[in-house]
């Protein structure tokens, strides 16, 4: 298979493009050239800013690709970007979506059918909610039908493994809140700690992305995680126990956290907000449609997680 992927020299980008190669699939990878990645040798690599007019198309002028694959579709505009100057040089269109358009949820396990929201989230306007994501989705749907390309947009859950800091109790990625469980300093948990997340492991998010490319006849809208959704307080007591320590929590109000730190740089407003809004997601249909089967639990997943901070110098052993 002859696979473009724009972005996949980063964390779910990075682990598609080396399995990808590793089957000896001719893989070509367009970015900017700014992010360092050890790309497998059989790798093309195309240094273009997809944003500037006419780049991407000059950049793959000549070309043509049994897909292609968005991994930083953030916007309608970075959607179109791409689709536009590929139209009729691709076979199969698959962009990297995130089920953050659905919240707030109105049911769990939420599935494809769920409503999705390009509205607010929170009071006051203060949270936009992934509409920016959803916008992308709207425009790849509208360009691959009037393209006439196969269209499948995978959507992870918080993706979580080596390679990358997993989402915080505070919705940053930031180590030093990992750090304080090793300090044995108290952490604040927001509201009750009863929110559900639903963590996916970045192995098996590429595997979902290979098994769509495989299966362009299935081309469709599938959501990507692992078996089941955890508490954030499962979420705590998992990670003490990957730092062998014991966590010291205290619970505060989502709003007086936000009060607390208000224009501080330890909290994301947003990625709290969605935090604590409930995730938790089936992957009935993907399983069923593409045999998509995860293999590495939240569990699993947590603990990788930890061991790759441990090994950059993130956190240190008191």
């Amino acid at each position: 298979m002859n696979v473009l992927i724009i972005g996949g020299t980063h964390f779910l980008g990075l682990n598609l493009t080396r399995r990808l190669a590793a089957r000896g699939d001719r893989v070509t990878v367009a970015n900017r050239g700014q992010t360092p990645a050890q790309l497998p040798e059989s790798v093309r690599r195309l240094k273009v800013d997809i944003s500037a007019e006419s780049a991407l198309a000059k950049a793959v002028e000549g070309m043509t690709f049994d897909a292609a694959v968005h991994m930083i579709a953030m916007s309608a505009s970075t959607a179109s970007v791409v689709l536009e100057p590929l139209a009729g040089k691709i076979g199969h269109y698959v962009q990297c979506g995130s089920v953050g358009v659905y919240a707030p949820l109105a049911y769990v396990p939420a599935d494809e059918n769920h409503p999705t929201h390009p509205r607010d989230v929170g009071p006051d306007s203060q949270y936009v909610g992934f509409s920016h994501k959803l916008a992308a989705d709207s425009e790849a749907q509208r360009l691959c039908a009037e393209y006439d390309i196969p269209l499948t947009i995978l959507r992870p859950t918080a993706i979580i493994g080596a390679g990358a800091v997993p989402i915080d109790l505070w919705g940053a990625r930031n180590p030093k809140c990992f750090q304080r469980i090793i300090d044995g300093e108290v952490l604040s948990v927001p509201n009750d700690g009863r929110a559900l997340i639903h963590f996916g492991h970045v192995g098996d998010l590429a595997d979902a992305f290979v098994l769509a490319l495989d299966q362009p006849e299935k081309a469709d809208t599938y959501n990507i995680t692992s078996e089941y959704a955890i508490t954030l307080n499962y979420y705590v007591e998992l990670l003490a126990e990957a730092v062998g320590r014991k966590a010291q929590v205290e619970y505060v109000p989502m709003e007086e956290l936000l009060a607390r730190h208000q224009g501080g740089d330890k909290l994301n407003e947003k990625g709290l907000r969605f935090l604590c809004e409930h995730m938790c997601f089936t992957i009935a249909k993907v399983k069923q449609a593409l045999g998509y089967s995860p293999q590495i639990t939240p569990e699993q997943a947590i603990a990788d997680s930890l061991r790759w901070m441990f090994d950059q110098g993130l956190i240190t052993s008191a």
